[in-house]
């Protein structure tokens, strides 16, 4: 008669159930599945809106969630809500992970702004006395700073001498972000004519650069011995063929003295006007003659000075060669005692001809800018 040994068939048939259970609960958990619904025409945002990402995941139980910007871990929630400063194509990355497996989708993010990134009013000019005086007409009022510089028949708007500068104004505000927050174009030329930079935010909302006083954008000769913060030069129109004088309120008179003619005609449209004030600060002078020979000169900038912080500043360290500009950041704007500002925003600039130097044939060391930009509303390329 057959025996069966029921102990060995009770011991295959728990073996049986254990793996049959295994199977089922590894079917339970499996890996996940990420759907992202993209529009046709792509992700689009404006600059400074928000687009909440909210992915449909599959098996998303127990995961971990990676959200990554450019290549850097943004977040590690389900949602995620993206908040773009800088107009241009961003690169997102989701990554879904569990124990079993793991899913990741890539997508382009679009990033514009229907604000114009340069500058749109100008709401004072006044030309300080120098070499080119007699080609800005008197009705002239720095139209050449508004808009896209060199296009067209647009040229660079000169601020000439110390104390000429310009105020002009965004359609916008543009935020204090990390790093450089705006641009002001040089020239472009061959030699730096350092201008000193200030900022104004809108806190009254009238559209008017009337909040208060200016905060100044502290640049490297800031505390600089020869730097003087409250400076004042009157300059008086010549007599005949003479050259124009000027006196400052530090006690300290003299004449301009350009190295060819006279400078009689850098009085051109100041008219019949008997005297014009400037008010601003006095940079130390830019530049020195290295020349060991008296009949040559050879003028270079001081070196180690003007490195950062100024306008029309060509070998300095916030020089962008491919926008042909300086670069400025909010953060750095002090008050007049020299303490930081914590400004949020801006949405006017003034720039003033920041060195009292006449330096042989290069004649006066006047300011020349062409425009300023938003760089959150730009694309450039970093030096």
């Amino acid at each position: 008669m057959l025996k069966i040994n029921f102990r060995i068939i009770y011991q295959l048939f728990l073996g049986l159930a254990v793996v049959f259970t295994s199977c089922s609960e590894a079917q339970k958990l499996s890996g996940p599945v990420i759907t992202i619904a993209i529009p046709a025409e792509g992700f689009k945002v404006e600059v400074g809106k928000s687009l909440s990402l909210n992915p449909t995941v599959a098996n998303g139980e127990k995961s971990s969630y990676t959200w990554e910007v450019n290549g850097a871990v943004v977040s590690s929630a389900k949602l995620y809500t993206f908040i773009p400063s800088k107009i241009g194509n961003y690169n997102l990355q989701l990554k879904v992970s569990n124990e079993i497996g793991s899913d990741n989708k890539t997508f382009q993010i679009s990033v514009f702004s229907n604000l114009s990134p340069y500058i749109t009013k100008i709401y004072d000019y006044k030309y300080a006395p120098g070499q080119h005086a007699s080609l800005i007409p008197a009705y002239w009022k720095g139209e050449d700073f508004i808009g896209q510089p060199w296009i067209g028949t647009k040229r660079y708007t000169s601020l000439g001498g110390w104390g000429g500068y310009i105020i002009a104004g965004f359609d916008h505000v543009v935020k204090n972000v990390e790093g450089a927050d705006f641009a002001i174009f040089t020239q472009p030329g061959p030699s730096s004519e350092p201008a000193v930079v200030f900022v104004m935010s809108d806190g009254n909302s009238d559209g008017i650069p009337n909040d208060g006083e200016w905060a100044e954008i502290k640049g490297s000769e800031y505390n600089h011995p020869e730097t003087i913060h409250d400076y004042q030069v009157t300059y008086y129109k010549p007599l005949g063929n003479g050259n124009i004088t000027w006196k400052d309120n530090k006690g300290n008179s003299d004449e301009l003295k350009p190295v060819f003619e006279s400078s009689s005609w850098w009085w051109s449209g100041y008219g019949n006007t008997s005297e014009v004030v400037f008010t601003g600060v006095k940079l130390p002078n830019a530049y020195k003659n290295i020349s060991t020979q008296p009949d040559i000169e050879n003028w270079i900038v001081n070196p180690g000075m003007f490195t950062y912080g100024y306008a029309e500043c060509y070998n300095n360290l916030d020089y962008n060669i491919s926008l042909k500009a300086n670069l400025f950041d909010i953060s750095n704007a002090v008050d007049k005692t020299g303490n930081k500002i914590n400004l949020t925003e801006i949405s006017f600039i003034k720039i003033q001809s920041g060195v009292f130097q006449i330096a042989g044939w290069l004649n006066e060391i006047s300011t020349e800018v062409s425009g300023a930009a938003d760089l959150s509303l730009i694309e450039y390329t970093p030096n």
